[in-house]
């Protein structure tokens, strides 16, 4: 049997809510999208890592996630990482990451690992950005979620974010439960479950350390040329960050934050990453530049070496299902990204997992 283990990134989770009625999720109708596109039957895992914990942690995490669902009767595994879950597909898919155990038998029997929007070069916005700010990410995410979802009063949005924003400042920004309680209709379990991944969130934040591109230049130094099970890598980028009247009128904060995320993670490329080039995805395109990105990664931080299996013109959030156009996203890139657009990427993705050129 085929299992797909997806492997969210920073700040990553599976879902929250009921298991049968998630009101959350990180892969937000992504293996809906992928047996429209025809994928052969297989078997779909989330795997849900230390959210903001170190690579190496969560390297070990989604080892023993792989042994697990082997054990359970998988014969091959297709590693699908997004964001920084992509790194942990290849740190576990690597011979020579001195971190694991040996794996010579698990690394055999993954068949294909795939990346959208993964960072192997780093980032600048983790090196530009305090940990204290990173740590508001997450909640603005659900927020936005919810509230395009009528699961949070208008009139609490703002509390919110205050709230928020001023344990940021004091550098506790543990939630507590007078903020969860801003969350209208979240039965008691959903509410507890995402206080507690906040405040893993809170107590463990060494990623960020982890993701500049110092820190990442020194891990691909360390695994050049080795890699038994060559990544698959899918790149999205976002029109660089601009005035748009129209778009800060309908959300503000959204725009803010997308318009200051891009602006701190452009910057050019560093030896030993390169532009990408590859197909574009669906309709959308635009001119790549050396500073291109999609408002956390940059474009030349998203393959190895500067050849990709397609290009989407999509910020960081959109790829996963978390787009304007769904109504649910903390940033508003302006790449008017869609639902044609989305199907069109994961249709990609499926047909690299079964071997085939993107058409």
């Amino acid at each position: 049997m085929d299992v797909f283990l997806f492997i969210p990134g920073f700040f990553g989770f599976g879902a929250f809510g009921h298991p049968d009625r998630p009101l959350i999720e990180y892969f937000a109708r992504v293996e809906d999208a992928l047996l429209r596109a025809h994928l052969r039957p297989a078997r779909f895992v989330v795997h849900q890592p230390p959210p903001s914990g170190s690579l190496a942690e969560r390297a070990r995490s989604l080892y023993a996630k792989a042994e697990e669902v082997l054990s359970s009767g998988a014969t091959r595994l297709h590693l699908v990482g997004h964001s920084t879950g992509g790194l942990d597909a290849r740190l576990v898919a690597h011979p020579g990451y001195g971190a694991l155990p040996e794996r010579r038998e698990l690394i055999a029997r993954i068949a294909s690992l795939v990346t959208v929007s993964a960072p192997f070069h780093g980032t600048p916005l983790a090196k530009r950005v305090g940990s204290a700010a990173w740590l508001v990410a997450p909640a603005l995410w659900f927020g936005s979620i919810l509230a395009s979802r009528g699961r949070l009063r208008l009139a609490g949005q703002l509390a919110t974010l205050f709230n928020l924003a001023k344990r940021a400042t004091l550098r506790n920004p543990t939630p507590t439960d007078e903020v969860i309680a801003q969350l209208a209709d979240v039965d008691d379990e959903t509410a507890h479950q995402i206080r507690r991944f906040l405040g893993d969130v809170a107590q463990d934040h060494r990623l960020v350390e982890d993701l500049t591109p110092e820190a990442m230049a020194g891990v691909n130094r360390n695994l050049a040329g080795t890699d038994l099970v060559r990544p698959v890598t899918f790149v999205s980028v976002a029109p660089r960050a601009s005035l748009s009247p129209l778009a800060f009128a309908s959300a503000p904060v959204q725009r803010l934050l997308y318009d200051l995320t891009s602006r701190l993670t452009a910057e050019s490329p560093p030896d030993g990453a390169r532009v990408p080039a590859g197909p574009w995805i669906g309709r959308g395109h635009m001119v790549l530049t050396p500073t291109s990105n999609d408002g956390i990664v940059p474009a030349w931080s998203q393959t190895l070496d500067g050849v990709a299996a397609g290009l989407v013109l999509g910020d960081h959030l959109d790829v996963i299902g978390h787009s304007a156009a769904a109504g649910a996203t903390f940033l508003r890139s302006g790449s008017n990204f869609d639902e044609s657009r989305f199907r069109a990427l994961w249709a990609h993705v499926g047909r690299a997992v079964a071997g085939g050129a993107p058409s």
